[in-house]
């Protein structure tokens, strides 16, 4: 119970210590790139740094147990776990993402009324996927359910998992505090 009250003042610290950016206001905007059908969403800065990934997945209930909300919990979570990880091992290095990026960009661009070259959008996105790589492994240390709902209509349980820079570097420091 101990180790909770100090994991729950540590993290509340840490939300109190945060800082401000002296980035503009179109570099803090961040970009938004849909993967998979749209259950998997990467989200950038204008710069191609990494802000957050974002996966869900739906798993149909085909039961009436009563634990079969919870496997379904479950067996969404890590569906949409593995979506995040089959993306970064996948799809980082392919055209599509490459493709998708340069897209995404266009679209934020024309919303902003600005233009950037070719050569800047593809450091850019260069950029995005040397980070992705560079941080793959605390990205998935960092993944945490973000939203979950069940439709009674559908009998559906729909999971959505986040990992952001702030859930990481979140993790890191209650892994320290844990001594880990």
């Amino acid at each position: 119970m101990k180790k909770l009250a100090i994991v729950l003042a540590v993290t509340i610290a840490l939300g109190g210590c945060s800082t401000f950016s002296k980035k503009t206001v179109a570099e803090q905007k961040p970009v938004v790139a849909e993967f998979v059908g749209g259950n998997l969403k990467v989200n950038y800065t204008m710069s191609g740094e990494l802000d957050s990934i974002v996966s869900s997945n739906s798993v149909k209930l085909t039961s009436t147990l009563p634990y079969a909300q919870d496997e379904a919990y479950t067996l969404a979570t890590l569906r949409a776990k593995k979506q995040i990880v089959q993306f970064m091992r996948e799809e980082l290095e392919t055209e599509k993402f490459a493709n998708t990026i340069f897209k995404s960009l266009q679209d934020a661009e024309a919303e902003d009324g600005k233009e950037t070259s070719k050569t800047v959008k593809s450091e850019i996105i260069g950029e995005l996927q040397s980070s992705i790589k560079q941080k793959s492994s605390a990205i998935l240390q960092g993944v945490f359910v973000d939203e979950k709902s069940y439709d009674a209509k559908t009998n559906t349980i729909t999971v959505v998992v986040k990992t952001s820079t702030k859930s990481v570097d979140t993790a890191k420091a209650l892994r320290k505090l844990m001594g880990n």
